[in-house]
């Protein structure tokens, strides 16, 4: 973690977006920064790609910040769009599928 006493990760969606490039076919994870008890990721998704059914060690939240997502949980299908967010209790089964080329912030906490 950084001693200083702030750290910008991006001014802008966009330059977030800029800073984590889509890859063909798949879904990419993108440390942006580990702290005291929390985790931040960027899921770069192509349209299509889809992280299949699984569980997170520690309760998570899940913010779409370009293109768009159905995002599974408890036999739902939530459908997120920029700025859609939602939250999963540790280890309860969700899936995300990107339906277009998307960004998604990832918060493990805990």
């Amino acid at each position: 973690m950084s001693t200083d006493p702030f750290v910008l990760l991006g001014a802008s969606a966009a330059e977030l977006v800029q800073a984590h490039p889509i890859e063909p076919g798949r879904v990419r994870p993108h440390r942006v920064l580990d702290g005291d008890g929390f985790k931040i990721r960027m899921l770069a998704m192509d349209a299509g790609a889809t992280m299949r059914e699984h569980r997170a060690p520690s309760q998570i939240l899940v913010q779409v910040v370009a293109g768009g997502i159905r995002f599974r949980v408890d036999g739902t299908e939530h459908v997120l769009s920029p700025g859609g967010t939602i939250t999963v209790s540790a280890g309860v089964l969700h899936e995300l599928e990107a339906d277009q080329p998307s960004h998604v912030l990832l918060v493990l906490l805990g």
